[in-house]
């Protein structure tokens, strides 16, 4: 028990202090200041660095963004003026044109099988359904002949 008096005693931050002790007091509160002005400074540094660094990354993309505008652009006006060289015809006549021999075959085979399925369809349907066939052709036949009746009034 003697220990804990006698330690209060000695220890600074206990009440009661002795006047020797004030100017202890003071340089802890001129260092306090000092470490949060230093702090200050510190995070105010920092926050300035996020800033530039925002700031150049902003820019950055701006100027990629400026960039990729300025060769689309470029770009555009190189095949504006290869159109302008080559004449409409021959145009469309290479846009049909495949590639390569692959892709000529490729397209041939399409072609080809479209023509077929069509052709198989045709005949299924009239297959199946001859009546209705018959009664369409029949109506283009009768159709046809009162056309040309009345055009043979409009002359007489």
């Amino acid at each position: 028990m003697e220990n804990l008096n006698d330690m209060a005693h000695q220890d600074p931050w206990v009440k009661g202090g002795t006047s020797a002790l004030q100017p202890e007091v003071s340089t802890n509160a001129e260092e306090l200041e000092q470490l949060c002005s230093k702090q200050v400074t510190a995070a105010d540094t920092q926050l300035e660095r996020v800033r530039w660094d925002s700031a150049l990354a902003r820019l950055k993309y701006k100027h990629e963004n400026n960039e990729k505008q300025r060769l689309h652009e470029e770009k555009m006006e190189q095949i504006h003026q290869q159109a302008a060289k080559i004449p409409f015809s021959q145009g469309l006549h290479d846009l049909f044109w495949p590639p390569n021999q692959n892709a000529l075959f490729l397209c041939c085979f399409i072609f080809i099988r479209v023509i077929y399925t069509v052709r198989e369809l045709a005949f299924f349907l009239v297959m199946k359904h001859y009546v209705f066939c018959f009664a369409i052709v029949l109506c283009f036949i009768l159709k046809k002949i009162f056309q040309d009746y009345k055009n043979k009034k409009k002359c007489s």
